[in-house]
C-alpha cells in the first residue's frame, strides 16, 4: 500500500491536473494582483494593442462552407431512416 502512494506523489501530474491547480490559484487571487498577473487591466485592450492583435491574428470568425444545395439534397435520400422508409414503400428491393 505504501507503495502505491509513493508511486502517486512521484508521478507527473497530467495536463488537466495542471489546468486545475492553475485556475484554483487564480481565483483566490485578489483582482488587482489577478489583472498584474495576467497583464491586463479594468479598461481591456488599448487601441495599439487591439490593432496588433487584429493584424497578428485576424478578425475572430470561421471561414463559412460552401455546399453544393444538390448534394445537400441528396444527403437527405442517404441514412438508415430514409433507407429503411425506402425500403418498407418497396423502392427498393430486399
Amino acid at each position: 500500500m505504501n507503495n502505491l502512494r509513493e508511486q502517486n506523489q512521484n508521478r507527473m501530474p497530467s495536463k488537466d491536473e495542471g489546468v486545475k491547480s492553475t485556475q484554483s490559484q487564480l481565483i483566490d487571487l485578489p483582482v488587482a494582483e489577478l489583472l498584474k498577473r495576467l497583464q491586463s487591466s479594468p479598461d481591456g485592450l488599448s487601441k495599439a494593442e487591439a490593432e496588433r492583435c487584429l493584424s497578428q491574428y485576424g478578425y475572430n470568425e470561421l471561414p463559412e462552407e460552401k455546399v453544393n444545395p444538390f448534394l445537400k439534397f441528396l444527403s437527405y435520400f442517404w441514412g438508415p431512416i430514409p433507407i429503411m422508409i425506402m425500403i418498407a414503400a418497396r423502392v427498393l428491393p430486399v
